[in-house]
């Protein structure tokens, strides 16, 4: 398994879709939690019109994190507008228990 950061940002009616499907997303969520080493939404700050969200998933491929991502009622509800995937490797930091060297 390996780690990827993914970064989704919200389509222009995001924010109201995301209050509607909350609850299949929190149901979801709890049902791939042992895939998310860390999620949660970026709020929308500082001039910004939209929310965004970040985790860190592990996958077998970024392929297979990407999928993880489109199972999500978010995903399929259209509150994200872009996603990214793209490899990451935890090497230091109060998350990381044992820095790899």
């Amino acid at each position: 398994m390996a780690q990827y950061a993914i970064y989704c940002t919200d389509s222009a009616d995001g924010s109201a879709l995301r209050q509607r499907h909350m609850p299949a997303h929190l149901e979801h969520i709890g049902r791939v939690k042992s895939q998310l080493l860390m999620a949660g939404p970026c709020p929308a700050t500082e001039g910004q019109t939209r929310e965004a969200s970040l985790l860190v998933v592990e996958a077998d491929s970024a392929a297979a994190a990407r999928r993880l991502l489109e199972s999500d009622p978010f995903y399929k509800a259209g509150v994200w507008e872009t996603i990214v995937v793209r490899p990451f490797r935890a090497v230091v930091g109060a998350w990381v228990p044992d820095p790899v060297r």
